[in-house]
């Protein structure tokens, strides 16, 4: 297990490493356990080191709206919220354009952090994990400390950003219009974004 600082220059090791171990990353609400979702036995290890069963559309951070439109079906009005919200904490549940062991009951989450590094991280190695670094009945950590508490060895690699905000990202589900969790970014904001206001 090794701690590195959250800059450019540990880039390189950071990609790295994610090739074949899950790496936990800062967003720009919590910390979050991160693998390239195109290895499946890397993508199963993040939840089986959580202790929990995928059920519902587990957020996958894109770089940009170019990534999104591969895996992601985005008409004009779900790429407004796009262009106006994202980078941002914001997942968006949109129906999926290709199967794969990420989708659930068709659909995808779709988030792009605001967060230098993991935006960075993702450039590199294509879409990742973005769920939270904490075990199963515990909080997503805002600090790498309460990370390492958690995960502990599991885990190959931390990358430390200091004290995240801790807001939860807002889950708007694109398919039937419904917000599921209301976080910084509100539902009339959503709406605004949507109508290109």
């Amino acid at each position: 297990m090794k701690i590195v600082e959250s800059k450019l220059e540990n880039l390189p090791l950071i990609v790295d490493t994610m090739r074949n171990n899950p790496v936990v990353l800062p967003t720009d609400t919590f910390y979050a356990l991160s693998v390239p979702i195109s290895s499946r036995d890397l993508f199963d290890m993040v939840y089986k080191i959580k202790g929990i069963e995928m059920r519902s559309a587990s957020p996958i951070g894109f770089f940009g709206l170019r990534d999104m439109e591969k895996y992601c079906v985005l008409d004009e009005n779900a790429k407004n919220i796009v262009r106006k919200l994202m980078p941002g904490p914001l997942t968006l549940i949109l129906d999926a354009k290709v199967p794969g062991h990420w989708v659930i009951s068709g659909k995808i989450g779709a988030r792009i952090p605001d967060n230098n590094i993991t935006r960075e991280v993702v450039r590199s190695i294509g879409p990742i994990t973005l769920t939270g670094a904490n075990l199963r009945g515990f909080r997503a950590p805002l600090t790498i400390e309460e990370s390492v508490k958690q995960l502990g060895d599991k885990v190959e690699l931390y990358v430390d950003a200091g004290v995240l905000p801790g807001i939860p990202s807002t889950i708007y589900d694109y398919t039937n219009k419904r917000i599921i969790r209301e976080g910084r970014i509100s539902l009339m904001d959503i709406r605004r974004a949507e109508s290109g206001i």
